[in-house]
């Protein structure tokens, strides 16, 4: 299949540098294009690797023709948001120091081994060097929008005040306790630890930190505080009965044997406006954020020329 218009054309410049003197190799067919932004194109191999991605992701799920052709389509322009901005962040000479997408890849091999990672990447179509320029892609947009989107945001005291008093059923909170708990593997450790704090005045926090096989060991088995609801029913039935101070019994659960501490109770209540304030100013600047980055993004693709070959994303599984 040819492209008309535009992308033909820039496909058709590719290959004037090398040239067709007679008598000389046969000219390659011109290499096809999902889009074209601005002349600059998403590469079919882009594409191919990125929508390889997400099938790698979805494990099947875009098995469904009508589901992949949807997924393809809000792929590719995604890809042209990208792209977007991108171009912009070259327009307004902001970048990143590649050092920071490199420590970003030395992360990444430091969790996982170079070997395995390198073969992820090559299931979903991609190279170590090929992330290591995706991470860097990322870091500019981010920069980008931080410069020109969310530093540009502003929260007054008005909005504050205005979105507490249009959405106060939001800043009710239900009871909820803060719990140190010990765990161990047999019932036997579990009661003699319990005779060390309750008897001989020993530290709850010492043993927790000592002896507990929870992850929260390192903060003398602190679990912060919780409603109910949030813990496994065995575990919230003891702590919402516990007296600030108190130990339990040892209690049996599927993860081993428990003793918990109440450290403090807070009863249902309602945040005062001041109370609520530091999270209703993240809530205003995430909404805000998405709002005005999405002007940002429409902006841009109003002033741009993008071409699109919608067909060819048909033959791409």
């Amino acid at each position: 299949m040819r492209l008309a218009g535009p992308i033909a054309a820039l496909a058709a410049t590719a290959l004037l540098g090398a040239g067709c003197p007679s008598g000389g190799p046969p000219p390659q067919p011109a290499e096809e294009w999902p889009a074209v932004i601005n002349g600059e194109p998403i590469r079919l191999a882009e594409f191919q690797a990125a929508f390889s991605g997400l099938v790698q992701a979805g494990k099947g799920f875009f098995s469904d023709p009508e589901t992949a052709r949807r997924v393809k389509r809000d792929l590719l322009e995604r890809m042209i948001d990208e792209r977007l901005l991108l171009q912009e962040a070259r327009h307004r000479q902001v970048s990143v120091d590649p050092a920071l997408a490199q420590a970003s890849l030395e992360l990444l091999g430091r969790q996982y081994p170079r070997e395995v990672l390198a073969q992820d990447l090559k299931a979903g179509g991609r190279s170590l060097e090929q992330y290591r320029a995706d991470t860097l892609a990322t870091l500019t947009i981010q920069r980008l929008l931080k410069q020109e989107v969310l530093d540009r945001i502003a929260i007054s005291r008005e909005d504050v005040d205005g979105y507490y008093q249009l959405h106060k059923e939001r800043f009710v909170r239900p009871e909820e306790v803060r719990v140190l708990q010990i765990v161990t593997r047999t019932e036997a450790e579990a009661e003699e630890l319990r005779k060390q704090i309750t008897q001989r005045g020993a530290s709850f926090e010492e043993l927790a930190r000592k002896h507990s096989l929870g992850p929260e060991a390192a903060r003398g088995g602190d679990l912060g505080f919780f409603p109910r609801g949030r813990m496994p029913p065995a575990i919230e039935e003891v702590a919402f009965k516990l007296w600030p101070g108190q130990v339990s019994k040892v209690t049996p659960s599927p993860y081993g044997f428990h003793l918990f501490k109440l450290v403090e109770q807070r009863p249902a209540r309602a945040l005062s406006l001041n109370d609520a304030r530091q999270e209703i100013e993240r809530t205003l600047i995430e909404e805000r954020a998405k709002e005005a980055e999405s002007f940002f993004v429409r902006t841009l693709r109003e002033k741009a020329t993008i071409e699109r070959d919608l067909r060819l994303l048909d033959r791409i599984q």
